[in-house]
């Protein structure tokens, strides 16, 4: 088609931007709902998910009723990590019960003769139960617990050490000390929210995209296009642009939030974010109209959206899990889902201060990649439709 040859005519994107765009705002509820749905989202899940444990139920069995054996009981209670289960405490018929109903999640067992087995210098042991069902919350509980056990097998130590006249000081010990970059407290919040961002406007940038076409194909105005002479390409250039700049709104409607709400360090600098969202949001506009293309009515449309968008990003994105740690067959899949690289620049530019985009170039490089795929693809598949 000779229509399809030459140059880009913003005189024929122009007309198709300003329709689309008028369509958009003539539509408030929609246009509402648009710019709210991303902080309530964002509000929801980050609330929701999260890593950290605080005030994790579980009961104490204490056979042997001693000063130790309280002073232990009182550092879990004390930690701020767990909580008595009132109902179960020092009743083990009860505190298996409850953790089989799933009220409690832990069950520390004092042994008898804990405190004599001390005073002998005797290795004295204390078994604590998790739930199995639950590996990721008990992996934590157990690593917390095993924390605790150890700060007060440390004090016995140092305190056996003073009673036959030495100074603790002078003992050469090896000790570790932590140091954590970039997210000192290991708050997950400032893991989850710059992944979320990414989660959130994958579906909701490609959601938009794949039901405008499709609604115009239902509706039968999509046909009118064949007679006018704009060519696919503008066409899709003029119905993306209205939807990236309604997207942008959005990112900075969440990054605030995120920022001001949930407090998460903004360490990076904005010129950055501001690329990234860009491409990020070509990439999830194209994949939208790239579906558009292809599904017939919108409700196909939300499906396919839902599918290509929501599990992958939250998946195979490195979101939720590591990368590193998948399958290497699994890992070379989750090359070709643009989330994964939007959320590693998200959480750089947040909590690695002084990185700019140069050290960014990878994913940068992926993402304006993807984008351009699913733009050509879907101008061609209209190209075919128009002719």
């Amino acid at each position: 088609m000779a229509n399809d040859r030459g140059t880009l005519n913003f005189k024929r994107i122009i007309p198709v931007f300003k329709k689309e765009f008028l369509h958009i705002v003539r539509d408030a509820r929609s246009l509402a709902i648009v710019l709210v749905a991303p902080v309530l989202l964002l509000v929801l899940y980050s609330y929701a998910v999260t890593f950290d444990i605080n005030k994790l139920d579980f009961s104490v069995v204490d056979y042997d009723r001693s000063a130790l054996s309280r002073l232990i009981a009182a550092k879990f209670t004390s930690s701020g990590y767990f909580e008595m289960y009132k109902p179960a405490e020092n009743n083990m018929a009860k505190s298996v019960e409850a953790i089989r109903i799933n009220r409690i999640k832990a069950i520390v067992t004092l042994p008898l003769g804990l405190e004599k087995a001390v005073k002998k210098n005797q290795t004295a042991k204390i078994q604590v139960i998790g739930d199995g069902s639950d590996p990721t919350t008990t992996n934590t509980a157990l690593g917390y617990a095993n924390m605790i056990i150890a700060s007060v097998s440390r004090g016995i130590l140092l305190e056996e050490v003073k009673s036959r006249g030495f100074n603790p000081k002078t003992i050469p010990m090896v000790e570790t000390v932590p140091r954590v970059w970039y997210n000192q407290e290991l708050k997950s919040s400032n893991f989850i929210i710059p992944g979320l961002i990414a989660i959130i406007m994958m579906l909701i940038a490609a959601l938009l995209t794949s039901l405008t076409i499709v609604g115009e194909k239902e509706k039968g105005t999509f046909e009118q296009l064949i007679s006018t002479p704009i060519k696919p390409l503008e066409l899709m250039i003029g119905k993306l642009t209205p939807y990236i700049l309604i997207c942008l709104i959005d990112v900075a409607e969440i990054v605030i939030v995120g920022i001001l709400w949930f407090k998460v360090p903004f360490q990076g600098n904005y010129f950055t974010l501001v690329i990234f969202s860009l491409l990020f949001l070509f990439c999830a506009l194209g994949l939208g109209l790239f579906i558009s293309s292809l599904a017939s009515t919108q409700q196909m449309a939300v499906i396919a959206t839902a599918f290509s968008t929501l599990l992958p990003s939250i998946l195979l994105s490195g979101f939720m899990f590591p990368i590193d740690s998948m399958p290497w067959i699994i890992r070379m899949i989750t090359y070709v889902f643009p989330a994964r690289y939007f959320i590693t620049a998200l959480r750089t530019i947040f909590l690695k201060a002084d990185t700019g985009i140069s050290a960014l170039w990878g994913e940068a490089w992926f993402l304006f990649l993807f984008g351009m795929i699913f733009l050509l693809i879907s101008a061609n598949k209209f190209r075919k439709d128009l002719g």
